[in-house]
């Protein structure tokens, strides 16, 4: 959507944090413009390249996006993060730094109020609509006070659509799709992209520097701060990102974001060591326990992948001798996945016609539409035990009997091309 009007009170000021490792120059530079054309904010955003000492490559590239950025932007930053004892590798112990960086700069020299600086926290891919921070600050001010809530738009791994396989498009589109229609009565959960107060987040002692999946973590922590309350606040406003496109990529990827099921050992540790009341730990435990992808619906979608086959074949053989109620269940049932089936596709025609056309966004042809649409029931089985059944698995046997998961960095989009390249030398 068009971006709100302009706050006639006091504005924000814009920090937007890119987290990268050694990503191609013409990546960011895309993602950097993105930040660019912001409209509908009173302050030109600010931009940190949140980068790793062990980039030969960082200051070449910084110096390129900040000449490109020019007058566009009110300052730009470049942090550099060093693994420490203690910390873990990935997005996560990066961005710690950034921002810790970023507060003493624009808080303990420059005496900025931490709760009117809202931080961005965006990947190196991702190109943002360009209404979306003025999206960020209008929620922020329709809230009674949204100096503690988490913003965060819908998920968008679309950008390069068109050059993944047919089983690893289905996933992204089921992902994206959960999120974009998300049911706006449960919890809401930030993925990859989002914002909160420098404030909030100096408030939860910035990210931990030793858990994976820091978007949902984050989210879990700000739960806590506000006593259990909803915490996540959903904008219209779209962030396009890469999808990975082979298949082994993207397991390696769904194996890295199925390490978000020791959470459960985390909110078991909340209650022991937090003095919390119960209903307020309850409170954050139920909604982990909704969150798709914790271990407890891991658990439900486990055991759908038994009763249903296992009712659907009974049903079959033993059709005739089933009860008339019984059989009209199934038939309500079969029909109710039908309808279910038509809402989908509906909402990706809209996602399609109506939002997507302000990214540069590769569209796969019509025939694979067809392929796609006219199958998608037995695409999402295949998907489902891809790309979330296995790699949970695999998540659980490393867990248990090998410890930390290496934070591997699956190639998205020109990456991915660029390392192919590279094979063929």
């Amino acid at each position: 959507p068009a971006a709100p009007p302009v706050w006639a009170g006091s504005a924000l000021v814009h920090v937007v944090v890119v987290v990268e490792y050694k990503e191609p120059v013409e990546v960011l530079a895309r993602t950097v413009e993105t930040i660019a054309q912001q409209s509908g904010i009173a302050v030109r955003p600010m931009v940190v390249m949140a980068t790793e000492s062990r980039d030969e490559g960082r200051f070449a590239t910084c110096e390129a996006l900040k000449a490109q950025c020019g007058s566009r932007i009110s300052r730009f930053m470049m942090t550099e993060h060093t693994l420490q004892e203690g910390e873990t590798v990935g997005k996560h112990s990066n961005e710690n730094v950034a921002v810790h960086e970023v507060y003493r700069q624009l808080v303990e020299q420059e005496g900025m109020d931490p709760f009117e600086v809202m931080m961005t926290v965006v990947d190196a891919d991702s190109l943002l609509s360009t209404s979306y921070l003025a999206h960020v600050e209008a929620a922020f001010h329709k809230q009674l006070d949204g100096r503690r809530l988490v913003y965060s738009g819908p998920l968008n791994t679309y950008r390069n659509f068109a050059d993944a396989g047919l089983l690893v498009q289905m996933y992204e589109i089921m992902r994206c799709n959960t999120d974009t229609f998300h049911d706006p009565l449960k919890c809401y959960y930030p993925q990859s992209n989002y914002s909160l107060s420098l404030g909030f987040i100096a408030e939860l002692g910035y990210w931990s520097i030793d858990t994976m999946p820091e978007d949902v973590h984050t989210a879990a922590k700000a739960m806590v701060n506000n006593f259990g309350s909803l915490s996540t606040v959903a904008i219209p406003a779209l962030i396009c990102n890469d999808l990975v496109e082979n298949y082994g990529d993207r397991y390696t990827q769904a194996k890295r974001h199925q390490w978000g099921i020791t959470e459960m050992a985390w909110h078991f540790a909340l209650a022991k060591h937090m003095n919390l009341s119960f209903s307020s730990w309850w409170a954050v435990f139920g909604a982990e326990n909704r969150r798709a992808g914790s271990f407890f619906s891991c658990a439900q979608i486990f055991a759908s992948f038994i009763v249903f086959p296992s009712a659907g074949v009974y049903a079959a053989l033993y059709w005739d001798t089933l009860h008339s109620n019984i059989q009209a269940y199934v038939f309500i049932y079969l029909a109710t996945m039908v309808f279910q089936w038509i809402i989908f596709w509906a909402q990706e025609f809209f996602l399609w016609r109506h939002l997507l056309h302000q990214f540069p966004i590769e569209h796969p042809s019509p025939l694979r539409w067809l392929v796609l649409a006219l199958f998608s029931p037995v695409w999402h089985v295949l998907t489902t035990l891809s790309f979330f059944v296995v790699p949970t698995i695999h998540c659980l046997y490393h867990v248990t009997f090998i410890g930390e998961l290496g934070y591997v960095c699956a190639p998205k989009g020109e990456a991915q091309k660029t390392e192919g390249a590279e094979e063929k030398k």
